[in-house]
């Protein structure tokens, strides 16, 4: 398509005259009937525009995202009138009963809005998630739950896409980098009848990873794990997620075990370090297990912090980059030094903060390395957990603290002869923190021994366990190891 744009605007426009228009139930039917895969081909090429661009989207593949979503909602407002036409006819003379392929239309266009908030880390429009829920319940009340409408290319019942879309939204989406949302939602395709609803009036005794699915709020569903909640039993509905949260962790432990990732039914994908952290995360999620283990404190007036992301950024501004560096492998010396940026605190707890940025010029990847520093203190390091782009301009986001400061260094493979730059997080008995080694992604692995260069000198580590691997950086535990002693003379 040689004009998404333009053909999506035009699209939008026409679907909203539509939605406003006395149109006949057959009129709009037999419209909208012609126009589905012409909506599914603009919004799929719209998002070609903006799914690979790093965000926070510039201003033209913002507008692209947000007339997809305008798109897709315009196209579930259809389906929306021609399930409230149909049902307010008293009689059906002709035909089957089209009311599946309207429900189902509506579940996956709402659903599709969700999914392009969470990869653009915008808010979600209001009003979805009550006319998601609403959808599904009029299905519920007229056991159509479980259909699957007839010639549809999409062999989904309403309660699948359902129970998908309520899935990915527990999953804890704007903590997922892009690529991981996609194995999360391939996880979901897979193993979502594990997942079950049902009515509040129903006993809970003995069931954990328990979410209240509130049918008539305008929210996404809360868990149950330690909060009770006040429910209304005619309406509400309860999504256990036991068995589903048990597999995960199954397969989790297969994966730790180097088990053939096809005996275990998993994608080529979970060969990647990411993965087993990834379904780690959604058995928490999922199994209603994650708690906050400390109090947020929120700030009338924030605190100002100099922010940087990215290993290479925080390398360089922690021990600017010399004629001498010769590494080979990564960074080179020849970049314009970073410029960090100024953000504010929004609240702070024992293990982190949540900061605001104002203003342009601001790239963010969940799991990025961040340096912060006020004033002219040493950089204090972190990763980026989430983030959210509430309005263009405007970014939210949250930092995981690993350390209060770290070594810029220049490592080298003792077995390969590469050279990597890198950050040591050296061990501190104050806040027990063990010794770590951010490095970029697959530049070492365990067991690996290197040579560290730093101001101080040359140093051995042995590279350890790695504890987390994201798409921008991997973290190891390390050991020093000790100096060689000197050889006699002859």
């Amino acid at each position: 398509m040689s004009n998404p744009t333009q053909a999506g605007e035009e699209l939008a426009d026409y679907l909203a005259t539509l939605n406003r228009a006395g149109v006949s139930h057959d009129a709009r039917a037999k419209v909208m009937e012609r126009l589905d895969p012409v909506v599914e081909e603009v919004t799929g090429s719209l998002r070609e525009q903006y799914g690979s661009v790093s965000l926070p989207l510039p201003a033209k593949q913002r507008h692209n995202a947000e007339l997809a979503q305008r798109l897709l909602l315009e196209t579930a407002d259809c389906y929306k009138a021609l399930t409230l036409d149909w049902t307010g006819k008293r009689f059906h003379l002709f035909g089957g009963n089209p009311l599946p392929r309207y429900l189902q239309r509506i579940l996956l266009a709402l659903q599709s809005v969700l999914e392009v908030c969470y990869e653009t880390h915008e808010s979600c429009p209001h009003g979805l998630w009550v006319d998601m829920h609403q959808t599904y319940n009029y299905a519920l009340r007229n056991g159509l739950k479980e259909v699957v409408p007839e010639g549809s290319k999409h062999m989904l019942s309403l309660e699948q896409i359902y129970l998908a879309t309520l899935l990915l939204a527990l999953a804890d989406p704007y903590h997922f980098p892009q690529s991981e949302l996609l194995w999360a939602k391939d996880i979901i395709a897979r193993y979502a009848n594990l997942a079950q609803l049902y009515p509040t009036n129903e006993s809970t005794k003995g069931k954990a990873g328990l979410f209240l699915v509130e049918v008539n709020t305008d929210t996404p569903p809360l868990p149950l794990a330690r909060e009770p909640h006040p429910m209304n039993p005619r309406w509400d509905l309860l999504l256990t997620t036991t068995d589903l949260a048990k597999h995960l962790a199954l397969l989790s432990s297969h994966l730790r075990g180097q088990e053939d990732i096809e005996k275990l039914g998993l994608p080529e994908a979970a060969r990647d370090p990411a993965y087993a952290t990834m379904l780690r995360r959604l058995k928490l999620n999922w199994g209603a297990s994650l708690q906050r283990m400390a109090q947020r404190r929120r700030h009338q007036n924030g605190r100002e912090f100099e922010v940087s992301f990215g290993l290479k950024s925080v390398h360089s501004l922690i021990s600017p980059p010399t004629a001498s560096d010769a590494i080979v492998y990564g960074s080179g010396s020849h970049d314009a030094p970073p410029v960090p940026l100024r953000c504010n605190t929004v609240n702070d707890s024992m293990g982190g903060l949540a900061l605001r940025h104002s203003g342009q010029g601001v790239q963010i990847r969940v799991g990025d390395v961040v340096g912060m520093r006020q004033g002219n203190c040493t950089w204090s390091i972190g990763l980026v957990r989430w983030f959210r782009i509430p309005a263009a301009g405007e970014v939210y986001f949250g930092v995981q603290l690993l350390a209060p400061q770290a070594d810029a260094v220049q490592l080298r493979r003792l077995d390969n002869g590469r050279q990597w730059p890198g950050l040591l997080l050296l061990p501190n008995p104050v806040t027990r923190q063990a010794p770590m080694l951010l490095s970029l992604p697959s530049a070492f692995g365990p067991d690996i021994s290197a040579e560290v260069r730093t101001v101080r000198g040359k140093q051995t580590i042995k590279v350890d366990k790695r504890l987390e691997s994201t798409p921008s950086v991997d973290v190891y535990r390390f050991q020093m190891e000790p100096p060689a002693p000197p050889t006699a003379r002859s």
